[in-house]
């Protein structure tokens, strides 16, 4: 049965808000959980590392808050895992080796990776050997701190690699280890025509992590200003005794002058769903 212990919020459209707003903001909504987005000026990846742990960790623990994932920013900073110059890629390598050694440091059991992506002009072979080659080593980093990784696609005109439930299903293909697994965000696989239930068809065990968001089918929009069925969602993942947590991801600019009042909307319309679904 699902719980509204399990919905957690995300802090990217609080980004012209600093880290204290947003958790004080989340915690009166009634957030127990947050997915962390990492990018300034709530994260600063040259800050003293462990001065930096320390402090978010206290921040989360002072108010009795959870860390259910760390997400650091990887699609408008300029860290590409699948990057044709070797300089960005061996760049972004560094980066998301340093983020997994944060999440343990943060006491966080998860960090979201997404494949990256090629040059659009570029065959898209090459790109993909790139992305699972920086994968491998990112998960080999991953298994020695403890730390599991929740594998993300992207939207097509984000990547040029993972964007479907084919693409995902080839690139976990790659892997058989028990630190990588799957979070499957509703706009992409809106955009891409498919379901939860295609997903748990193939992935059943292996989705660890759902960004649920709404959409036209795309734009991470609060529930209720897109097209999607928040309560058909909850049904698919009820029906496949899902236990893992649900991120509202909001972060279309439409919202970013009044954050709070968009996870104010998720958090009520999750529990209305919970109702109907008798939860």
């Amino acid at each position: 049965m699902l719980t509204l212990n399990q919905f957690s919020a995300m802090n990217i459209l609080h980004s012209r808000f600093s880290l204290e707003y947003f958790l004080n903001s989340m915690k009166e909504i009634g957030f127990q959980n947050i997915e962390f987005w990492g990018g300034a000026p709530h994260y600063n990846y040259w800050a003293p590392q462990m001065e930096q742990q320390n402090q978010i960790k206290r921040m989360f623990r002072d108010r009795e808050l959870k860390m259910i994932c760390f997400t650091p920013e990887q699609c408008v900073y300029p860290f590409n895992i699948a990057a044709k110059d070797k300089l960005v890629r061996e760049a972004s390598i560094d980066y998301f080796l340093r983020c997994i050694e944060d999440t343990a440091g943060f006491g966080c059991e998860q960090i979201m990776i997404t494949p990256g992506w090629g040059n659009f002009d570029e065959p898209a072979s090459e790109a993909w050997h790139r992305s699972a080659d920086s994968l491998a080593t990112l998960l080999n980093k991953a298994e020695k701190e403890g730390v599991h990784i929740v594998y993300e696609m992207l939207q097509s005109h984000e990547s040029n690699l993972v964007t479907n439930l084919t693409t995902l299903e080839k690139m976990m293909s790659n892997f058989d280890s028990l630190y990588l697994s799957c979070c499957i965000d509703t706009v992409p696989m809106c955009c891409a025509g498919e379901t939860l239930e295609d997903y748990f068809r193939v992935f059943d065990g292996k989705i660890h992590h759902i960004h649920l968001n709404d959409g036209n089918p795309s734009g991470h929009l609060a529930w209720g200003h897109g097209t999607q069925s928040l309560l058909e969602h909850l049904m698919t993942l009820d029906k496949h005794n899902y236990r893992g947590y649900m991120t509202f991801e909001t972060c279309d600019g439409a919202f970013a002058l009044n954050p709070n009042a968009a996870f104010l909307q998720n958090y009520k319309a999750a529990a209305t769903a919970l109702m109907e679904l008798g939860s």
